[in-house]
């Protein structure tokens, strides 16, 4: 009969039993001290607070690990730090507190968010500039787009300088440098059209209006709507100023020279613009009359010099200043003769001041004229000549020079002395 073996397999699982527990309180006993671990660490470095709380709790352990922890700085410490900081980008200009900033923030975020609030407390309109500044920088363009938008602002930089140039030169210059840029290339009218956006409106119609209509109109055609637009509103102000300045001259054409001469003498009332507009609708004669009575040479000179511009732009050659300076020149030397005489008849008896009165007045030359190439003719009498010496006289002087002629001589000066001086 055979030998009956003793059952091992119970105890096998008995013993995998024992094992098997040991090992899962182990498993658990694991999970429960890390997890707490785990949670710490996590707090530790994803929470400020608590990392400095921490710190601050386990400097105080002895040995090595008390030491280790004491090298981190506490709240207070980290708070003057981050003030300190923030004081210190905030007294830099945008541009090195930008590059000090970028820097911070690739090193260490959080630092860097806890001196960007400490900035926006302090100065929050300067850190909003920074900040503005910082992504500006910070944003990556496309390579490409970058050199596109290199050159576009180039080409504005250059078309603001031709503008630039064209606007100070002479209105004659700058309408032969405007033909030329028209003449240059197929695309001229174009070209010139991007110049013309960036110059002055009144400045614009000045050249505009002196080139042929059909390249007014291309140009115009090429130019941006509002600059159009705004060009014509310049043009149509500056007609209808044109226009109140011919009427206004109209009535100056009855007024005297002596009188003129306190308005149009000067540029207080009017523009230089202006004056040679007045001037040239007052006619020849009456302009050379009342600039005679000018002593600013200067200002005469002026005047001439933008006239016959204009008459060059207007109608290819200049007709009007030829005659408008022999008007002057007349009148001038008139002017001075008169002068003279005044200052010899102030020194003479009345008697005989009347004497020479009564003899010019019965025994008159002819007149003396003058033709201009306008038609116009300029006519001086010995009676110009009587009044003019008797109206700078005082008016009691005036008085005893008429009581002293007869009825007749008397009443005609009376008379021609009321009538206004034109």
């Amino acid at each position: 009969m055979a030998e009956k073996k003793p059952d091992t397999s119970k105890n096998d699982d008995d013993k995998s039993k024992k094992s098997g527990g040991k090992g899962g309180c182990l498993i658990v006993l694991l999970i429960l001290f890390l997890t707490p671990l785990l949670a710490l660490g996590t707090l530790y470095f994803l929470n400020k607070d608590f990392n400095l709380s921490a710190n601050s709790i386990l400097s105080n352990l002895p040995g090595p690990v008390g030491g280790y922890f004491e090298k981190f700085p506490t709240r207070a410490e980290e708070l003057a730090q981050v003030k300190t900081v923030a004081d210190y980008m905030l007294s830099l200009d945008e541009s090195r507190a930008v590059d000090k900033l970028l820097i911070l923030q690739k090193d260490d975020k959080g630092a860097y968010d806890d001196v960007i609030k400490e900035m926006l407390r302090v100065n929050p309109n300067k850190t909003r500039n920074i900040l503005e500044a910082l992504r500006s920088a910070t944003v990556n363009k496309d390579a490409l787009a970058n050199t596109v938008q290199g050159i576009s602002s180039e080409q504005t930089d250059d078309l603001k300088a031709q503008a630039t140039y064209i606007s100070g030169l002479p209105l004659t210059a700058a309408v032969e440098e405007v033909n030329g840029i028209i003449e240059d290339s197929i695309n001229g009218h174009k070209n010139a059209a991007a110049i013309f956006e960036y110059i002055d409106d009144n400045t614009a119609v000045s050249i505009l209006y002196q080139l042929d209509q059909i390249d007014r109109d291309k140009i115009y055609a090429s130019l941006s709507d509002t600059k159009a637009q705004s060009i014509r509103n310049a043009y149509s102000t500056k007609q209808r100023r044109k226009e109140d300045l011919q009427q206004i001259a109209d009535v100056y054409k009855s007024e005297s020279a002596d009188t003129l001469i306190n308005t149009l003498g000067n540029t207080s009332v009017y523009s230089l613009d202006d004056l040679a507009i007045i001037y040239k609708e007052l006619g020849a004669k009456k302009a050379g009359e009342v600039l005679a009575k000018s002593t600013d040479e200067t200002f005469v000179f002026d005047i001439i010099s933008k006239i016959k511009a204009n008459e060059m732009l207007d109608k290819g050659e200049d007709l009007l200043t030829p005659d408008i300076l022999k008007s002057l020149k007349i009148y001038k030397e008139f002017d001075d003769n008169v002068k003279e005489l005044i200052n010899v008849y102030s020194k003479m008896d009345t008697t005989k001041v009347v004497s020479i009165v009564r003899n010019m007045m019965l025994n008159a030359s002819p007149s003396q004229t003058y033709d201009l190439n306008n038609g116009e003719m300029i006519s001086i009498s010995d009676e110009d000549l009587i009044l003019r010496i008797l109206t700078s006289f005082p008016q009691d002087k005036i008085a005893t020079i008429l009581s002293s002629l007869d009825q007749t001589l008397s009443s005609e000066l009376t008379r021609k002395l009321a009538l206004p001086q034109n």
